[in-house]
């Protein structure tokens, strides 16, 4: 049967997707291979320092102070919430006027002598440059910031903080690097298997999903009620700040984390659990590798508070499903370091992606042509070079596609460096519909005024689920940068991203809370019986409905 478009008339079809991108290239002229050159400093350093160690060792503590005894200099950390704690500190010691922070959502006291900040707003050139987390440089998405500082950064005095297991990439970025090794100031005693009802307060409890989590932390509540703590990696930071602070000062007991304890939360504790030894890792559920188990058992023991961290593994808990051995086995280190040191792995690679001024092009339209070439030569130059990788550009074609289709459906048009810096966004993948409205908006296109007016909307979020607060400040974050690079415009500011994201993270601890009072997740809607959290029915419930 012929189709209803068949029948128009002998109307053609319009052009799928695929059809017109390449129709566009067609024009676009093809470039030659680009010139190669690494990031190069014209000043060497006097002095280059590592300071190499686990969780809780002091190292980050003594970069702080030579900082603060320097009284010039950059702190550079991977996270937001790692900046915000070290401005926190040295504003503390120094005072408020000395220290500002810069990250892609806020500027405080830009001025100031001593600034902390996430590791792509670091300047390179300064007085001191304090590199936290130096084994973020092998990350596939954001590597090339820290890649950029160790091959570039023109600074007096440097200082390389992060795990043992750096030491090789330490050494191919500064053969002559003074390296100070540093040690666990409360060790850590393997403590066992432990029951669910013999849990003891200081206990953190860590799982590997948001529902694994919010389950636990339901049947801490059953036993505790009211002294239970929350934290997992969509929770806005205002909401962890809360969540942290209440099991730091007593108020809660108990605290039921996801891994996001080992990336960038310092909540200290005297034991810390393990429930689940397995994850999805986004591509398939697989054990826990053994440097991950050690980041996180690294929070357990609060030196000056208590003289030893107690790790073990929950067990009482029907769904949860942890292999004593895994953890066991990872809290010694065995693979063997260059000088004898042992660690967990081997960082000994370093990520590289291009900047705008790498790409010899002046029109936007020559974008892609432009990020495959340098990729391609890239990738051919450095091929002998042992410790330097070159980032994928799959991620930047994508944003940089979702932009230029937006644009031309909507007859807009972008200068090549408002482009650029629109697909360097900090949008995540599963929102680039967002980064096209911010697009369109920095275009002149009106029509996405009112787009923008809703999302700032805070009245929105007064009945709003949990997942909707987690995905509004997500939101606020993102236009708290929109609103720092291009202010004003589609009616985005400071101040009204700032209020929803307030907002937001208010409704997400307002939402925790009856969560954690009367749990959802994790208990069977046919009995109210305790089930994993991953289904909506026990055992049970589910075979008498078969």
């Amino acid at each position: 049967m012929a189709s209803r478009r068949e029948h128009r008339g002998g109307r053609q079809k319009r052009p799928g997707r695929a059809q017109r991108r390449a129709r566009h290239e067609r024009h676009v002229p093809r470039l030659a291979e680009p010139e190669i050159r690494l990031p190069t400093r014209a000043v060497e350093p006097e002095t280059v320092v590592a300071h190499l160690g686990p969780t809780n060792s002091g190292k980050t503590h003594a970069a702080l102070e030579f900082l603060a005894e320097s009284g010039r200099g950059i702190f550079a950390a991977p996270l937001r919430m790692l900046a915000q704690e070290a401005h926190r500190k040295l504003s503390a010691q120094l005072g408020a006027e000395r220290v500002g922070l810069i990250t892609g959502e806020e500027r405080v006291n830009e001025e100031a002598p001593i600034i902390c900040c996430t590791a792509e707003m670091a300047p390179l050139r300064g007085e001191v440059l304090v590199l936290d987390e130096i084994q973020w440089a092998e990350d596939e998405e954001r590597g090339s910031a820290w890649t950029r500082l160790l091959l570039a950064g023109e600074y007096r005095h440097i200082l390389l903080l992060g795990a043992v297991e750096a030491l090789p990439l330490v050494q191919n970025a500064f053969p002559e690097a003074e390296i100070r090794f540093f040690e666990r100031k409360a060790p850590l005693d393997w403590t066992g298997e432990v029951a669910f009802n013999a849990l003891r307060p200081g206990t953190v409890v860590v799982a590997f999903s948001r529902r694994a989590v919010l389950a636990l932390a339901g049947e801490l509540n059953r036993r505790h009620a009211g002294r239970v703590a929350v934290l997992y990696g969509a929770m806005p930071l205002a909401s962890r700040r809360v969540e942290i602070d209440r099991f730091l000062n007593g108020e809660a007991d108990f605290c039921a984390s996801t891994d996001v304890l080992g990336h960038g939360v310092n909540l200290p504790c005297e034991t810390l659990l393990f429930a689940e030894t397995t994850k999805f890792d986004g591509v398939e559920r697989r054990d826990l590798h053994s440097w991950e188990i050690a980041q996180i058992a690294g929070r357990a023991g609060r030196f000056g508070l208590v003289e030893r961290g107690h790790v073990g593994v929950l067990t009482g808990i029907v769904w949860a499903q942890a292999e004593a051995k895994i953890v066991e086995s990872a809290l010694v280190p065995h693979i063997e370091l260059p000088g004898g040191h042992f660690g967990y792995r081997v960082v000994d690679t370093a990520r590289i992606r291009p900047r705008l001024e790498d790409l010899p092009i002046e029109n936007p339209a020559q974008l892609a042509a432009a990020l495959r070439a340098w990729h391609t030569a890239a990738l051919r130059q450095w091929a002998t070079e042992g410790w330097l990788s070159v980032e994928s550009i799959g991620p930047l074609l994508n944003r940089l596609d979702t932009v230029q289709r937006r644009l031309r459906e909507r007859g807009r048009k972008l200068a090549l460096e408002q482009t650029w810096k629109l697909v360097n966004a900090p949008v995540d993948e599963d929102n680039l519909e967002l980064l096209a409205t911010l697009a369109l908006a920095v275009a002149g296109d009106r029509a996405q005024r009112p787009i923008l007016t809703y999302l700032l909307d805070t009245g929105r979020l007064r009945e709003s689920s949990l997942e909707d607060a987690e995905q509004a400040a997500r939101t606020a974050s993102i236009l708290r940068w929109f609103a720092l690079q291009y202010p004003e415009v589609g009616g985005v500011t400071i101040e009204k991203a700032a209020a929803l994201e307030q907002a937001a993270s208010d409704r997400v601890s307002a939402r925790l809370a009856a969560e954690v009072r009367s749990p959802t997740v994790g208990r069977c809607r046919s009995c109210g019986q305790s089930c994993a959290p991953w289904f909506p029915l026990c055992d049970r419930c589910f075979a008498g409905r078969r």
